[in-house]
């Protein structure tokens, strides 16, 4: 009569310990994406910015007569 009390208890315990683990692994996820989140962020304000300098510098150029 025990062993099956046994076993259910030991597949509960199972189950929280995999509970635990997915719970930490989803909270890493979770950080990881936040980061590259923010990452890719700063590199689209750094593509931004380089652009204008771009833009500016193009404009100094002196103008071509041939066309």
């Amino acid at each position: 009569m025990l062993e099956p009390l046994d076993a259910l208890s030991n597949r509960v315990n199972e189950l929280v310990a995999l509970v635990r683990h997915l719970r930490d692994e989803n909270h890493q996820l979770r950080t990881q994406v936040a980061n590259a989140q923010a990452e890719a962020g700063a590199l689209r304000e750094r593509i931004a910015v380089a652009s204008q300098r771009l833009d500016t510098l193009l404009e100094q150029l002196p103008q071509s007569d041939d066309a």
